[in-house]
């Protein structure tokens, strides 16, 4: 029997009290929101590591050696695990400690270099209680360990940039390698960031109606996740059940156009498009994972009353012949809501191989 109070989640941020962790439910064929429309459907999802209550595993990032780079948002660590490993327990890289209530977003700019969003202390309503959230430059090529798994060489960690105007800042990606240019979401305010990595510098470069959480939504997020495809700035909505995109400008990170719906689909976290251009959405909240193609949603794994893909908060493809079809997830067991509104399980990494959906 497990008692504690939780200050970090997606809902009111004191989410359980006594709870036992569950066995792993079995996937039916509907959600309530989505249903299934293959016969190879649901897709396995198989443990690569797990936790314990609570652990909220948020975003991750595939390094070209396969290992991946996993952000923690009950902590402010950033962990490294090992999917081809026998010993899969967690690395930690960094602990950017408690001037900071969590990490979200990453994304690699250049040869295994990369940049974490930190995110300031916040309360129930996400918005910030003390300090500033920051972006860190993580360069994994001083990371070394020995034939034993010993950390012989740790990364160099720097901090870019301290965004004291950022209200809850999530997602992020890469815009310009060459131009040093990411851009990151803050689900507080709707609004979308710039920030040269180079210089430091950074603006609000989109504020579109889309990016901004309904009135009536359970939690007052909005824009999400985002991605790059195609000279467009893709986005999921966590308080506004759409996917929507805009074209962006390369070089200033500012809207060239008007913003689409590319689907209806609710309670989305982060997402990722496979090579093919379907896009792979992380519904937190309704332990889901989700394809959209064409326009068209389709459930593939979990689903709102089971706990194998509880709190499903992000995923990466793999970056080798060999795994380009394979899909790594990040999961919180369901501490943004429980499922069955009370059951919350161990945190994990997992991963599903995609390669039967077409």
């Amino acid at each position: 029997m497990l008692s504690f109070t939780l200050t970090l989640g997606l809902q009111a941020f004191v989410i359980l009290s006594t709870v036992t962790p569950s066995t792993p439910s079995p996937v039916v064929q509907s959600s309530g929101y989505l249903e299934t429309r293959s016969s190879v459907l649901p897709l396995a999802a198989s443990t690569i590591y797990e936790a314990s209550v609570p652990t909220w595993h948020e975003n991750l990032a595939v390094r070209a050696n396969g290992q991946l780079l996993v952000t923690r948002m009950d902590a402010a660590i950033l962990e490294l695990i090992d999917p081809a490993a026998t010993n899969t327990t967690p690395i930690i890289i960094n602990n950017f400690g408690t001037a900071y209530a969590g990490c979200l977003g990453i994304t690699e700019l250049g040869s295994d270099v990369f940049y974490v969003v930190a995110a300031a202390p916040f309360g129930s309503n996400f918005a910030k209680t003390s300090g500033t959230s920051s972006v860190f430059k993580i360069d994994m090529n001083t990371f070394a360990v020995d034939a034993n798994g010993n950390v012989v060489g740790g990364a160099t960690i720097t901090k870019v940039a301290d965004l004291p105007t950022a209200g809850f800042l999530n997602g992020m990606t890469t815009l310009n390698v060459n131009a040093g240019l990411v851009v990151i979401a803050d689900s507080l305010n709707g609004t979308v960031y710039t920030l040269n990595v180079l210089t430091g510098t950074y603006k609000v470069t989109i504020d579109d109606a889309k990016m901004k959480a309904l009135s009536t939504a359970i939690t007052p997020l909005g824009i999400n996740g985002v991605k790059i495809r195609n000279g467009y700035l893709y986005f999921s909505n966590t308080g506004n059940p759409i996917f929507s995109r805009i074209p962006i400008s390369s070089t200033t990170g500012c809207a060239t156009g008007s913003s689409l719906v590319v689907a209806s689909i609710p309670q989305v976290d982060d997402f990722v498009f496979r090579a093919d251009g379907t896009a792979w959405m992380s519904q937190n909240q309704i332990q889901s994972e989700s394809v959209v193609k064409n326009g068209v949603v389709t459930l593939v794994a979990g689903n709102n009353f089971s706990t194998i893909l509880a709190g499903v908060t992000a995923g990466q493809f793999g970056r080798s012949t060999a795994t380009a079809n394979i899909l790594y997830l990040t999961t919180n067991g369901g501490l943004a809501i429980p499922v069955n509104s009370s059951i919350v399980v161990p945190g994990k990494v997992a991963y599903i191989d995609t390669s039967q959906y077409s």
